[in-house]
């Protein structure tokens, strides 16, 4: 008789990292990983393995851009969506930001698109065609949705959910999603699974959390538009770190999965990040033409006002946080603050200090049990 014993997490995690690895094309995996002091900074090595063709294709920050040669027919989806699986594909090896790697599916898709277009002379939405990457925290069917955890590997979701449903209304190419710290709510991006993410800039340094794997693979521009999530400042942390751009949204604005049920206290939402400010609005003007507000409940049919967005706008008022009293800031960004505030000023705007004195009260509100959880607690002392 025979027996066999159960794999252990590190067997799990050793072997989903192996199948991840198969899931990158021979042709553009590495044969051997440079190590972090002979090749600090991952952007500049990739640049040296890039054709001069996937290099002008993938610097391309701006998606206005690459969607007026994608809708114009004289850029393909499929090349396009080739050279950022490539490009993500280098990055991938070398700053650990991947989580899970489907280039077949998009491939496909993406022909999909390409024959469309050439039949029909239309597009499939505003985003047609372009490759988004998007954090591993949201559902895609096929393809694990793990968060880090082990236990959580070799479950592929049944079905894309609302924000993977919401970008392929918009016409995009889902091809990557990218890694993240053990069930988020952290600054860093870290977890048993996949490893340790870091900056694309500095492969010495992290690229933050929890939405780091995004901010990685962007800066690597292994992405043109990427969207993240965002509670306790996990875009906007990771956007800072490796120089890109996040917008964390107010609530309702996006759609998002929930995953905690009761956690609506402080709602967590999603947003996009790129390395230019004009793809971040592109995405927000694109947005409500999917109608996402049929696939989350939580997200209100609000237009995107781009004269708001303009600093011609009417004269706003604006207040600014640069020391809550607990942790101060590091002067590099005490000096951003300060310049972005004299740039305010400058254009004609009110801007004014943050008092932070009642910051201690409001997270000790936070931090109570939800009313409903307490009553339940009740009722059940009561019929015992």
């Amino acid at each position: 008789m025979t027996t066999t014993s159960t794999p252990s997490y590190l067997d799990r995690a050793a072997q989903k990292r192996a199948d991840q690895l198969a899931l990158i094309p021979t042709e553009w995996r590495l044969s051997s990983v440079p190590s972090i002091d002979s090749h600090p900074n991952a952007l500049a090595y990739i640049r040296r393995i890039l054709s001069k063709r996937e290099l002008a294709l993938t610097e391309e920050t701006d998606i206005t851009v690459l969607l007026r040669k994608l809708s114009s027919g004289e850029l393909t989806s499929l090349e396009l969506t080739t050279a950022f699986a490539k490009r993500a594909s280098l990055a991938h090896q070398l700053t650990t930001c991947c989580t899970e790697i489907f280039f077949e599916e998009a491939f496909a898709t993406a022909k999909q698109m390409d024959e469309y277009l050439a039949k029909t002379g239309s597009t499939l939405g505003p985003l047609h065609g372009l490759p988004v990457s998007i954090k591993d925290l949201f559902s895609v069917k096929g393809v694990d949705t793990s968060i880090g955890w082990v236990g959580l590997t070799n479950n592929p979701s049944e079905t894309d959910k609302s924000v993977a449903q919401t970008l392929r209304r918009l016409g995009a190419i889902l091809y990557v999603k990218t890694n993240l710290p053990q069930s988020m709510m952290m600054s860093d991006s870290y977890n048993h699974v996949f490893g340790q993410c870091v900056h694309p800039l500095n492969r010495r340094l992290i690229s933050g959390g929890s939405s780091g794997g995004e901010a990685s693979l962007l800066g690597a521009r292994g992405s043109p538009l990427g969207i993240g999530t965002d509670l306790g400042g996990s875009i906007r942390i990771p956007a800072s770190l490796t120089g890109i751009f996040g917008l964390s949204p107010s609530p309702g604005r996006h759609p998002y999965e929930r995953g905690n049920p009761g956690q609506d206290i402080v709602r967590s939402v999603a947003g996009p990040m790129a390395c230019d400010l004009a793809s971040i609005e592109r995405y927000m003007e694109a947005l409500p033409c999917a109608s996402p507000w049929e696939l989350d409940q939580h997200t209100a049919p609000v237009p995107w006002r781009k004269s708001l967005a303009s600093l011609r706008a009417k004269r706003l008022r604006i207040g600014f946080l640069v020391d809550d009293g607990v942790v101060k800031v590091q002067p590099p960004i005490a000096r951003a603050v300060g310049d972005v505030i004299d740039a305010l000023r400058a254009a004609g705007h009110e801007v004014v200090e943050w008092n932070a004195s009642s910051h201690a009260y409001a997270y000790s509100l936070y931090g109570r049990k939800p009313f409903y959880l307490m009553a339940a607690k009740a009722v059940a002392r009561r019929s015992k």
